[in-house]
């Protein structure tokens, strides 16, 4: 007697709860990478910034050292300047901003090093073209020192420029001369926000700010005051707010500094 068996193959695919399961897992694993992802590349946002503003007071160095662009300074280390006044600080082509076009005018720095690229990711900022005269507030995302004449009221002689020889203990090493954009301030506008005063620039999202010093050296900074500087008299261990005007003479609507060793970085 012949007999004979069906061979039945069955085929086991996936149930609804297993593709649940495996779509579950894969969203935690994207909920844990994608951060670390996101800091990664603000991470390296932020060293090209650092690079950014340390190169920009290099090319300020060189600038205070070429005979031929150092001008209008009465005495100690001149940086880029032109006739900054308590009217004109923060026009694109008379205040601040034009003395650092002019380091992009005698070829000291290329344009692609005003733009931070992480105020491109958050604030839509752009490198200035070719056909730019002059810096716009979507094309400067780094602030400049003051450059707003004033008499220290210790002599007659009007101060132009912040001199580390000018400032008893204060290293060039202690100035800061160019950092992320002021929150307070912009390009066109005379009106500093005051409710932004203390808080971080808006380029790395109000994580901190990278600043650059007189001596060409940079660092990232979480808080916008900064050790080492002393805007205040006999204060020798007084932090500094980068971002605002400090010490006896301050006045920021004016956009002075307050004193010859306060760093005030607006445009």
């Amino acid at each position: 007697m012949k007999s004979s068996y069906k061979c039945v193959s069955t085929r086991r695919g996936f149930t609804l709860i297993e593709l649940l399961v495996v779509i579950s897992i894969i969203s935690l694993l994207a909920l844990i990478i994608l951060p670390t992802v996101d800091r990664a590349r603000e991470l390296a946002r932020r060293t090209v910034c650092k690079k950014n503003v340390q190169g920009i007071a290099q090319a300020c160095g060189a600038y205070m050292n070429d005979a031929a662009m150092h001008r209008r300074s009465n005495y100690g280390n001149a940086l880029p300047r032109v006739d900054v006044t308590t009217s004109n600080w923060n026009s694109a082509t008379a205040g601040n901003p034009s003395a650092l076009w002019l380091l992009v005018v005698y070829d000291f720095v290329g344009r692609d090093s005003f733009l931070c690229p992480s105020a491109e990711v958050f604030r839509d900022f752009r490198t200035p073209t070719a056909g730019d005269s002059s810096f716009k507030h979507g094309t400067l995302s780094y602030s400049y020192l003051s450059q707003v004449e004033f008499t220290d009221g210790n002599t007659n002689d009007t101060d132009i420029v912040v001199t580390s020889s000018l400032s008893v203990g204060l290293k060039d090493a202690e100035l800061a001369i160019i950092a992320d954009a002021n929150p307070r301030s912009r390009i066109g506008s005379s009106a500093l926000d005051s409710s932004y005063r203390g808080k971080n620039s808006l380029n790395h999202d109000g994580a901190g700010q990278n600043v650059a010093f007189l001596d060409g050296h940079a660092d990232w900074f979480a808080t916008t005051t900064i050790p080492g500087t002393m805007p205040l008299e006999n204060s020798p261990l007084a932090l500094d707010d980068i971002y605002q005007s400090c010490g006896s003479n301050n006045d920021d609507s004016q956009g002075k500094r307050g004193a010859l060793n306060d760093a005030f970085l607006i445009p």
